[in-house]
Parts: structure tokens; C-alpha cells; sequence
């Protein structure tokens, strides 16, 4: 059982320490009757049962976890998915899109410093030390298409700079389109001219169109994208929020043979380049090295099987791979049993009193009222009371503070120091 506790957790992105292991295999212990003293005293299990609980179970090892925001771990649900694998069926039964049609767009960045690859040394070393160009690298934003057959387009790049050259695609790959932007980002002028530079290579039109799956971000979705592929024949399904990194084929099987080809490039460059720092102008040429091997036929149509896109594949994932999200899952409030939920979450609401602050707020109204009434009856007469009306009486502004924090005095002091 703590194995198997152990195991999902670490699933559902809540994965537990060496020293929390220890400590839950100490409270394991304590709720069985079988904790031995020497757990008493430090109040945890020790690093030999750790090591032989580990030697027992051979499916857990320590890893070094990837960090995952919670937006990714939450927003990747059956939900999200199940209304995905919906829409984009309904799109390839009207079109009928063939494989060589299907595409996916997405941009990565390729920095001037990356972390360099391992190399042979010394054993027994304690710290190696590997030649970077700089501390900080200057980012390109390199925009890449593939197409579920296994092709793929030149590539698209956003040169950190105001306006464009040529020679900053030197010795860099055949055909790819070049732009320039100041913070070196994916703006919504680069992406239309990126969407025309699709359109020129793909040619779709009215009897032949073609189907790009891309993220939603602002400068993909926009009023000027959508009139552009609406007049071309270009269809867009956009992936739910913070799920790209299980959805997008670029994602799971060719951008990380893409990287380390990347870094080793660079790497090698640097070794026969002694000296020299790395600037935008060689980009082209280490994102030529790494472009062609990492997108071969086979890493591209991978990615589109193991995400389900092509062949069409909605039950491509299992109940495993939702379990990130049932840390913060609730039920649909449109459905049966989310109306059944509420109904009873405000029975039992209505039943329990009410709390401090509305307390204190009926309170507050209680004195306003007392405040009015005092007032009104003050104004009422400003002579003594008579034996006719007893109960006519003249209120002072003494009578009235215990309803107020300070006297009429003080109150007027402190609006004459604000006007």
C-alpha cells in the first residue's frame, strides 16, 4: 500500500522526498503497531529501511522531477481533452483531410548560451567546468510546421532586432522565412506573415485545404489571423489552455532530440571556434544541424500517433495520465450531480448559524438605527419634557457616543485636517 501510495503520487504531480518517504513510513508503522524504538525517538523511519523499502520494490526509484505549473498539471483533464478529440473529429469528417494536409505549429526558443552537454573527465572530480559563449544568451523565437505524413516546412525566425537582414540567415536552413522584432518574440505581425509564408509552401485552397493545430495564445488568435485563413482555406483548431505539453506532437517527440542536437552543435562550434562568443548571426546555421535529423519521418508521425491527433485516436489516454488533475477536479455544475452538490452544500449552510461578520454587520445596522431615531427625536423638541408628552426628552451628542468611536468633537477636528 505505501508503494502503491508512493507511485501515484508522484503521478499526480505531488510526488513525496526521502524525508517525507520516512515519515510516512513512520506514521505506516505507528498506526500498525510494528514501530520499533529507535523510530520513537527520532520520530521517523531511518535511511536502512528506506534503502531496503526501495531494494523490495523495484518499480520506485528517486528521480529528478521536471517542473510542472499547476495551470499544466490541472488544465490537462478529461474535459479538456474529450471536447478537443469532439471538435477536431467534426472538422476531419466535413473535410476529410488527408495526412500530408494535417499540420502543427508551434514556435521554441533558441538562445546563444544553452547548457552544454556531458563530457569525459577526471573520476572522482568534483566540478567541471565547460566553455559558454556568455552568462545570458539573446533569444530567437524559431517557428516550426509539421504535417501528420511526416513532412515539414522551412522554419520561421524572430531575429531580436528592428529590422531584418539576410545575412542573419547565413548557412542557415533552405528557404526558411526570417522576420525581426524588437523583444525577439512571436508578435501578431510576425504571425501573419508567418501564416503567408504557410500558405505559399501548402498552396490550400477551396477544393484542397489544409488544417493547422496550434496553441491558443494572442498572437496565434486574432481578428487579422482569422480573416487571413478564412480567405485562404486554412482551417484552425486551437489546443485547450496549458495542455500543448501532452497535445502538441512538436512537443512530445521532436523538439527534445531538436534541443540536444542543438546544444551539441553549439558545443562543437565552440570548441573549433577558440575565442569567439556566439551571436544571432550563427543561429541559422545550429538550427540547420539539429533541423534535418531530429525531424525525421519517423520522430514527426509519432508525435501525431502518441497524441491521438492521426490517426484520430480519443481514447489514446489513460486514467493515469488524468491524474494530475484530480487534485483540484470538481464536478460540472451544469450537470445532475453538480446541482445535487450544491443544493445540499446550502441546506447545510441555511442550518448552521450564521457567522461573525454578519453578526456584526446586523450590529452595525442595529446602531444606525438607534443613531436615526436619537436624532430625529433631538429634532423633535428643545424644550423640557411636559406632562403632557412624558416621553418627549431632548438627546445630547454625549448620549450618542458610545455608538461611534470618536466624539462629534474629534470627528470635526479630523475633517478640518483633511480639507
Amino acid at each position: 500500500m505505501l508503494a502503491d501510495y508512493l507511485n501515484t503520487a508522484s503521478k499526480m504531480c505531488h510526488g513525496l522526498t526521502r524525508h517525507q518517504a520516512k515519515k510516512l513510513g513512520f506514521d505506516y508503522a505507528v498506526a500498525n503497531d510494528i514501530c520499533p524504538p529507535k523510530w520513537k525517538e527520532v520520530e521517523t523511519a531511518t535511511d536502512d529501511w528506506l534503502k531496503g523499502f526501495m531494494s523490495r520494490h523495484k518499480d520506485l526509484t528517486l528521480r529528478k522531477p521536471e517542473s510542472t505549473s499547476l495551470s499544466c498539471a490541472t488544465s490537462f483533464n478529461k474535459a479538456n481533452v474529450s471536447t478537443l478529440f469532439e471538435k477536431l473529429n467534426t472538422v476531419l469528417q466535413r473535410y476529410k483531410f488527408p495526412p500530408h494536409r494535417i499540420f502543427n505549429a508551434d514556435e521554441t526558443g533558441c538562445s546563444t548560451v544553452t547548457n552544454p552537454p556531458k563530457v569525459i573527465a577526471e573520476r572522482g572530480s568534483k566540478q567541471i567546468g565547460q566553455v559558454t559563449s556568455a552568462e545570458r544568451g539573446t533569444l530567437v523565437t524559431t517557428l516550426f510546421f509539421i504535417n501528420a505524413a511526416g513532412g515539414f516546412l522551412p522554419p520561421v525566425f524572430v531575429f531580436p532586432r528592428v529590422n531584418y537582414k539576410d545575412i542573419m540567415l547565413n548557412n542557415g536552413p533552405p528557404g526558411a522565412l526570417g522576420l525581426a522584432q524588437v523583444s525577439g518574440w512571436m508578435t501578431e505581425d510576425c504571425f501573419v506573415k508567418a501564416v503567408e509564408h504557410f500558405a505559399i509552401h501548402v498552396r490550400p485552397s477551396k477544393e484542397n485545404p489544409a488544417l493547422i493545430l496550434m496553441d491558443n495564445h494572442t498572437s496565434h488568435v486574432n481578428l487579422r489571423v482569422v480573416e487571413f485563413v478564412r480567405q485562404n482555406s486554412i482551417i484552425i483548431v486551437t489546443f485547450p489552455p496549458h495542455c500543448s505539453h501532452k497535445l502538441q506532437p512538436l512537443d512530445i517527440t521532436v523538439y527534445g532530440p531538436f534541443k540536444t542536437r542543438y546544444r551539441t552543435a553549439m558545443n562543437e562550434w565552440m570548441l573549433t571556434n577558440p575565442g569567439k562568443t556566439v551571436t544571432i548571426y550563427q543561429i541559422g546555421q545550429f538550427v540547420k544541424e539539429a533541423y534535418l535529423p531530429a525531424f525525421s519521418p519517423h520522430n514527426i508521425t509519432q508525435g501525431f500517433l502518441k497524441t491521438g491527433i492521426y490517426p484520430l485516436n480519443s481514447n489514446i489516454f489513460s486514467e493515469e495520465a488524468f491524474l494530475s488533475s484530480y487534485v483540484t477536479d470538481r464536478l460540472d455544475p451544469q450537470s445532475n450531480d453538480g446541482l445535487n452538490l450544491y443544493k445540499e452544500s446550502m441546506e447545510r449552510n441555511l442550518e448552521t448559524t450564521p457567522p461573525s461578520s454578519t453578526k456584526s454587520f446586523e450590529a452595525g445596522e442595529e446602531n444606525e438605527l438607534l443613531i436615526d431615531q436619537n436624532i430625529r427625536l433631538s429634532h423633535c423638541s428643545t424644550s423640557t419634557p411636559t406632562a403632557a408628552n412624558p416621553s418627549q426628552r431632548i438627546i445630547s451628542p454625549e448620549m450618542i457616543r458610545p455608538f461611534s468611536k470618536a466624539g462629534p468633537r474629534q470627528n470635526t477636528k479630523r475633517n478640518n485636517r483633511k480639507m
